[in-house]
């Protein structure tokens, strides 16, 4: 019988293909319906077994499991595509990416011996990197960024209750995935915004 870890691993990857399968359905002429229909179909699909092992299992095997976080973002652009959430204001959403893409620059190159400091050991309970998360997710929800307080405070209970295998609170919060699509959506942002000033003059 599958655990919860292996559950929410299928789903976060079920998930990952059902965002960009909803985005690119939108720009085909189907009804919200239709659309939906169509996307819950591309999911079955993935969760349906193949040889022994859901077609989502064998992707699970080569990019491993998602973080919460990941889980969050792609629930919140899927509700979004469908209607089911409003849009976000576009500087609350710059502000969660600038947020993911700190903390990737954060995490990845020192974790990767750029430097001294080793900030993944501190994903292994450390007392004072609970209580920075703690200020994260309150200045998230004070500064009107939902997605940051609800992705660290997800993350923190899903690791509080050892949800994955993996014992490292930085698994739950970031993942390479995440990582690579904040730096090109706020790269993305930031040229479609110089565009516009430049095109403004």
């Amino acid at each position: 019988m599958a655990n919860f870890s292996d559950l929410t691993g299928l789903a976060g990857i079920a998930l990952a293909a059902a965002a960009p399968s909803s985005m690119a359905l939108a720009r085909l002429p189907l009804s919200k319906r239709a659309s939906i229909l169509a996307t819950g179909a591309v999911v079955v699909l993935l969760l349906i077994p193949f040889g022994g092992l859901p077609l989502a299992g064998y992707v699970r095997g080569i990019v491993g499991d998602l973080s919460i976080s990941t889980l969050v973002v792609l629930g919140v652009v899927t509700g979004r595509r469908f209607g089911m959430l409003s849009p976000g204001v576009s500087p609350r959403r710059v502000g969660s990416l600038l947020f993911l893409v700190i903390a990737a620059c954060m995490l990845y190159p020192l974790a990767l011996g750029v430097g001294a400091c080793d900030p993944y050991r501190l994903g292994y309970g450390e007392p004072w990197f609970l209580g920075l998360l703690l200020v994260f997710a309150l200045g998230g929800i004070a500064l009107r960024l939902p997605l940051v307080a609800a992705s660290i405070s997800l993350a923190v209970l899903a690791w509080a209750a050892g949800w994955y295998e993996s014992g490292n609170l930085w698994d739950y919060l970031l993942d390479p995935m995440l990582a690579a699509y904040s730096v090109l959506a706020l790269a993305f942002w930031l040229f479609r915004w110089f565009g516009f000033r430049l095109r403004a003059r």
